[in-house]
């Protein structure tokens, strides 16, 4: 099994760090050197499907980064990058790498990550399932390394929802609404304290239900890291839980705003932190 990887964290940097840095963390626990790989520079291309020949050449730059690096191996995190690279990327320019996704290379070194989980965690934890990621189950795999957490309660569900992400559903917002109304009533009604996602975007875009639910919305990885005695802060889902528009830019702090960008953050950023979990 590989011990060094290509980490292939998309262009999220932006909103889920925490995310991000937390997933390092677990790959350097089990023994994997870890070579970071994202942001603009290693875009997939899905941002320019409308344009096929400049998503091309998006891809076709990225892969041949990754062809550089030399490792062999590259991990993706996203479900979009991973089945863009398969259906679309590979097919431009030869992959000179194996992909495999986050969740399968910390699986298969969970009898290690195990040892490292010492810190219980007590927690009734619901995991919040997606059944559209053909490509990997990657629910199972989840369900695996949350049950390692000392103190902390699985609730089994078979609450699951379309798409292979939250943002998939953007698009509908009725069906995203039934969705998240769906994950809602599964975790109140086993009484969780916690419901765990899976995928970045889908911390996205319920960390904010924690201002009108009963229980905290979490990424797995940051359930994993905080047995291991780490402390992470989601930094945007206390953006979005800021409140007013003032208050959402006092938050985020102008230092923070610079370097993204002013006008990524007023035309992206902004309003998506302004806008609430429908249900």
């Amino acid at each position: 099994m590989t011990d060094k990887v290509t980490f292939w964290y998309g262009c999220n940097v932006v909103r889920h760090g925490d995310i991000i840095h937390s997933a390092i963390a677990l790959l350097e626990a089990v023994g994997i050197e870890v070579t970071p790989a994202g942001g603009a520079g290693y875009c997939c291309g899905t941002a320019k499907d409308g344009n096929l020949r400049a998503a091309e050449g998006m891809g076709k730059r990225t892969v041949e980064k990754f062809n550089e690096h030399g490792t062999g191996q590259v991990v993706s995190w996203c479900p979009s990058c991973y089945r863009h690279m398969n259906a679309f990327m590979g097919e431009y320019t030869d992959t000179q790498f194996q992909l495999s996704h986050f969740t399968q290379l910390l699986h298969a070194r969970r009898d290690v990550l195990a040892i490292k989980l010492t810190n219980r965690i007590e927690r009734k934890v619901l995991l919040h399932k997606h059944f559209g990621f053909h490509e990997v189950d990657v629910n199972p795999l989840v369900e695996d390394l949350l049950r390692l957490i000392p103190g902390l309660e699985l609730v089994e569900t078979e609450t699951t929802v379309p798409g292979h992400m939250c943002s998939a559903l953007s698009r509908v917002p009725a069906a995203l609404k039934d969705a998240t109304r769906a994950v809602c009533d599964a975790a109140n009604g086993a009484k969780a304290d916690t419901v765990a996602t899976v995928f970045h975007s889908c911390q996205r875009l319920l960390c904010a239900l924690e201002g009108s639910e009963p229980f905290k919305v979490v990424n797995y990885v940051n359930l994993l890291t905080e047995s291991m005695g780490m402390t992470t802060r989601d930094d945007y889902k206390e953006w979005k839980l800021a409140g007013s528009e003032e208050a959402v830019v006092a938050a985020v702090g102008n230092e923070r705003i610079a370097a993204m960008g002013e006008k990524l953050f007023r035309d992206s950023i902004l309003p998506e932190l302004l806008k609430q979990p429908s249900k």
